[in-house]
Parts: structure tokens; C-alpha cells; sequence
């Protein structure tokens, strides 16, 4: 043996015990059953560090490596750590064995930052209270993952959801804010439950797609696949909206107004396939939108407040930002300018900011 780990970090970092663990060989079965009669204060951590490997070699996310580096994924572990990083002595970031991270890529991207024992040991081994997890992807962005459950998530950009250590344990909740598509895997005895700017949708197995960003006050939900129903959160008692495939519902959350309609629901998805399409979209909201999918600044002339309702129709698909404000500008008496703004003045980071006004004559 190569390594002799004495404690749970030694073998937590140890390649050939995750091997023995993921793997479960016989032959190294019986080296590390040798090596444990020999070394037998080392047992007890090594029991701990299996129960760590063994959990996050079962986590059944497939959200690529390349995927995880573009977000930002905190969860409430990482909060503790930072609570509790100033009283305690010892500080020890984990990183997953190679064996781990073929199995699961996501587990091998998460670095849990360990203050002590006894904190891996409430967020793992013996965790009874809820802790949640929280991704989020920035503007530009787009990713997609699986929950526990099997269902299929696609995140479009600065979007965040939130669920639960619990997920399909005894319940199937997930908290969202922006924008993201559900495959919803189907079990009719934990019901899937999307809650998002005060409202509640339920869903038993689907496909939908849910928009509604922060300060929003309208709920967007098309239905590809299925069925669901839709409620305000604070009062699900009150009635719901039940929505049937090839639907979209518009739900005003300042006035409780639903609208339906069944027009080209395909174009409401498009983004998670690389497309954005806008059908008769007023400029205010194609600014926005565009603003998250380039991560630019762009918006309207103070001086020019009649733009904001001008509809327009077009899709694009790789084209970059100042070709699209090109476009416009052709398609109605538009012109724009750019700047060039320091968000950051000592690394000296660049964001632009883009002004659409009313070309004058």
C-alpha cells in the first residue's frame, strides 16, 4: 500500500480506498481488511469517510463539468462553514477522489468546505433538518440538470432554483425565479410542486415551461405534456387554474387575472434548444430579454417612452448582439449607441451598455 491514511481527510483523498468503496473489488476488500487490523484506530474514521464517498457517488445529477463552472452553486453547508470558519481552528476543503467524479460529475464540482467532523456529520450522514440547494445561472447562460427524481431541468439565463435535501424523499418541491422548462418524472404519489413569485404550480408528471423573473408581475406557464394546476401560494384553497397541453396562461399576480391562449407554445421553449423567439413582443420586453441572453445592458431612450409598446417579430439563434440591434434598427426608425462601462475599477471589468432611441428624420 502505497498511502497509509490515518484519518477521515487521508482517506477521503486516498484513491485506492474511493476505488474500494465505488468499485467494491474483492481484492481490495481484503487489502484494506489487512490494513485495518493493523491499524485499527484508523477504523473509525475511515467508516466515516466510506459513508461520505458512498453519498455522493449515489447523487444522480448529470449536469456536466463544463455546465457547473458557468454558475454559481451554493448551498446551506457553504453558509454554515462561513458562520462558523472564525471560532473554529481547523478549516480543510474536500475535493472528491478521480473515482467520484467519473461517476458523477456534479459531485466532483461541489467543494465542501469543512470546518469540522461534526459538521459533515449533521450535512450528511445524520441530517434531519432541511438544507438547500441553490443554483444559479448567469446572464449569457443556460444550463440543464436532473434532480433526484429523474426529472430533467433546463435553467435559462439568470435564473435560480432552490430545492430541498428532502427532494423525493417526502416531497418533490422546488422554489424558481426566472425562467426555467420541466420534464417532470411521473409519480403519483409525490406530486411535483413549482413555487415561483407566489404562486404554486402542481404537476403530478410533465412537460411545461414557467417564466416569471425577479419584480415581475405576471406568472408565464405553457403546457406541452400533461396537465397542471396553478395557484396563488398564500391561498391555494381559493380555487385553481387547471391548464391543458398546447396552453399558455398569463397570470397577473397584482390583480389575480388569468389570460389563455393557444398560440405557437413551441416559440415559448425555444430558448432551451439555443433559439429566442418573439412573436409580436413589445421592445420593452425584447430589451429584457435580450439583456439576459447577451449579459449586456440594453434599454430604451427616456425620451423616447413610445418604443416600449412597438411589437416585433424575429427569432435568432447565434447571431451576436450588435447584428440583432442592426436588425432592428432596419425593421423600424430605431438607432442605438454604446458604451462602454467599468463595473469593476480596479480589475478594470468592461460591461456595455446599449441605448435604443427613436431615429430622427
Amino acid at each position: 500500500m502505497k498511502n497509509k491514511p490515518q484519518n477521515i481527510e487521508d482517506f477521503l483523498f486516498d484513491e485506492d480506498y474511493n476505488e474500494s468503496i465505488i468499485r467494491g473489488s474483492v481484492k481490495s476488500s481484503k487489502k484494506w481488511k489487512e490494513y485495518f487490523e493493523k491499524n485499527p484506530k484508523t477504523i473509525e474514521d475511515a467508516e466515516k469517510a466510506r459513508k461520505i464517498i458512498a453519498g455522493l457517488a449515489s447523487m444522480n445529477d448529470h449536469t456536466s463539468e463544463k455546465e457547473i463552472s458557468d454558475y454559481r452553486l451554493n448551498n446551506q453547508f457553504e453558509e454554515t462553514w462561513t458562520k462558523y470558519r472564525d471560532t473554529k481552528s481547523k478549516t480543510t476543503f474536500l475535493k472528491v477522489s478521480k473515482i467520484v467524479r467519473q461517476i458523477v460529475a456534479v459531485a466532483a464540482i461541489i467543494v465542501f468546505a469543512i470546518t469540522s467532523y461534526s459538521l459533515i456529520d449533521n450535512f450528511i450522514l445524520n441530517n434531519k433538518s432541511s438544507e438547500y440547494f441553490e443554483l444559479y445561472v448567469p446572464m449569457a447562460k443556460q444550463s440543464q440538470l436532473t434532480l433526484p427524481d429523474g426529472t430533467k431541468v433546463w435553467i435559462n439565463a439568470d435564473s435560480k432554483i432552490k430545492y430541498s435535501n428532502r427532494f423525493n424523499s417526502n416531497e418533490r418541491k422546488l422554489y424558481m425565479s426566472g425562467e426555467a422548462f420541466f420534464d417532470v418524472a411521473h409519480n403519483s404519489k409525490l406530486p411535483f410542486e413549482v413555487f415561483v413569485n407566489g404562486a404554486k404550480i402542481k404537476v403530478l408528471g410533465t412537460k411545461f415551461n414557467v417564466k416569471s423573473y425577479e419584480g415581475d408581475q405576471n406568472i408565464e406557464t405553457v403546457l406541452l405534456e400533461g396537465k397542471v394546476q396553478l395557484c396563488r401560494e398564500d391561498s391555494p384553497k381559493s380555487g385553481s387554474i387547471e391548464m391543458e397541453p398546447g396552453e399558455k396562461t398569463i397570470f397577473d399576480f397584482t390583480t389575480n387575472k388569468v389570460v389563455f391562449s393557444r398560440q405557437d407554445i413551441d416559440a415559448d421553449v425555444a430558448w432551451k434548444d439555443g433559439k429566442v423567439i418573439f412573436r409580436n413582443t413589445p421592445l420593452a420586453d425584447v430589451c429584457k430579454d435580450l439583456s439576459r441572453h447577451f449579459n449586456a445592458e440594453i434599454i430604451l431612450d427616456k425620451n423616447s417612452p413610445q418604443l416600449a409598446d412597438h411589437p416585433f417579430t424575429f427569432t435568432i439563434a447565434n447571431e451576436p448582439l450588435p447584428l440583432v440591434l442592426e436588425y432592428l434598427c432596419k425593421a423600424a426608425p430605431l438607432t442605438y449607441s454604446t458604451e462602454y462601462i467599468y463595473v469593476d475599477g480596479e480589475k478594470g471589468v468592461e460591461k456595455t451598455k446599449y441605448t435604443i432611441s427613436a431615429r430622427k428624420n
